[in-house]
């Protein structure tokens, strides 16, 4: 039996958008003139969204925590703000000023101003409806990395066949979200979410399947406006049980995750280069995760030259989460470091890095079929010489179920 994940959710809710996309806190937290730390250097914060554990339609919560300088973690005097029904995920804007959640149980996005000590205020109008034909049984935010556009990615509840949606936005002035004409893309495809953006904010990606065997990656250009149009050809194809996509930070590589693709129920991850006209070409080297290993996402260090990948064992009433470790050789294949991964507090949910730090954020309720336990943790690594993680402090989580989390730089 695979983990436990609450019903009326797509695996893309426990992924981070644009942060997972690119790697690291600098996507999402950018170069904003928002305040900077006491001694000087930029504030950081994390967000993380919560939904009800018993999985009723009721309103969600943002908890809001300070990241010190030297990479822990602390609620925010103001332990939380509500958001929509049933969030499910949630991005920062480049300009760290910003921060948007996409509630699934209603499809809407709460918009929100990051105000004084990194606290969230609810922009006017403080909620907009999600774009798209369909009632979405989950959401997955990106921003691109001008901070100028946001995308929504949605999967119908009872599909006729592989179908997605993508909503489209610009970012106003004043941080409020218009729909752009398109408004929304219908995709013969089913979508695992969120939209992967290139580091120069002209392609992006994303893992689904049709109703053949195997699975894909549709390919987008971005244009000036924001609107996506997609790439010749529209997709490559991938292994089965595709689940994310994520960018390298030069650009030049994109790994395709996926979920049990064999008997034994292996992860896989594979490189694939990105062409000059945005285009993907499988590299045919692929990255097992061993057995009865479900992949959640990867993201990667500042330099590129290591990644991390949070993963969960497939089980009943099975609570264990992992972060698996790889550095990346000359040809772009992942090899195993030692050891080869470490526990996370309970089951992973999402991850990002800031520097030499690593956050993992996870749910105590995940693997379990019955009786869920609320609340979750964030837990904080050092990443040392070589890209090696070291755990350093565990925060808990007081949310009924941490589904989300991003984080946000203000210099």
């Amino acid at each position: 039996m695979k983990n436990r994940l609450p019903s009326g959710r797509s695996d893309s809710a426990f992924r981070i958008a644009v942060c997972a996309a690119l790697g690291s806190v600098a996507a999402c937290g950018g170069t904003g003139s928002g305040a900077a730390g006491g001694d000087g250097l930029p504030a950081v914060y994390a967000y993380v969204t919560t939904a009800d554990v018993d999985d009723r339609a009721v309103p969600g919560a943002v908890y809001q925590y300070s990241i010190g300088s030297d990479g822990s973690v602390a609620p925010l005097s103001i332990a939380s703000v509500p958001t929509g029904v049933t969030p499910t995920g949630v991005v920062s804007d480049p300009s760290g000023r910003y921060v948007y959640v996409a509630n699934s149980g209603n499809a809407t996005i709460s918009q929100y101003a990051v105000g004084t000590g990194g606290g969230l205020v609810a922009l006017s109008p403080a909620v907009v409806r999600i774009a798209g034909p369909f009632q979405f049984a989950g959401f997955a935010l990106s921003v691109d990395p001008g901070g100028q556009f946001l995308y929504v990615v949605g999967s119908p509840r009872d599909p006729p066949g592989p179908t997605a949606s993508i909503a489209q936005y610009s970012i106003q002035s004043d941080g409020t979200l218009a729909s752009l004409a398109p408004a929304s893309l219908t995709l013969s495809v089913s979508a695992s979410g969120p939209l992967a953006i290139d580091p120069g904010g002209r392609y992006a990606y994303l893992p689904g399947a049709t109703n053949a065997p195997g699975g894909l990656v549709s390919q987008f250009s971005i244009n000036s406006d924001g609107t996506l149009t997609p790439l010749t050809p529209a997709s490559v194809a991938a292994t089965q049980g595709t689940i994310a996509v994520t960018i390298a930070p030069s650009g030049q590589t994109a790994y395709v995750i996926s979920t049990c693709i064999d008997t034994a129920c292996d992860g896989q991850i594979e490189p694939y280069t990105i062409g000059a006209d945005g285009t993907l070409t499988q590299t045919g080297v692929v990255t097992l995760t061993g057995t009865h290993v479900n992949p959640v996402e990867m993201v990667t260090d500042n330099s590129g030259s290591s990644v991390y990948l949070l993963a969960n064992a497939m089980g009943v009433d099975t609570n264990a989460g992992a972060v698996y470790q790889y550095t990346i050789d000359s040809m772009g294949a992942l090899v195993a470091d030692t050891p080869a991964s470490l526990t996370v507090a309970s089951g992973a949910v999402a991850g990002s890095t800031n520097g030499s730090n690593l956050y993992a954020l996870s749910a105590n309720a995940i693997g379990f079929a019955s009786g869920l336990p609320q609340g979750g943790h964030i837990d904080h690594y050092g990443i040392g010489s070589g890209g090696l993680l070291t755990p350093v402090g565990t925060t808990a989580v007081a949310g009924s179920l941490p589904t989300s989390m991003t984080l946000l730089v203000m210099h």
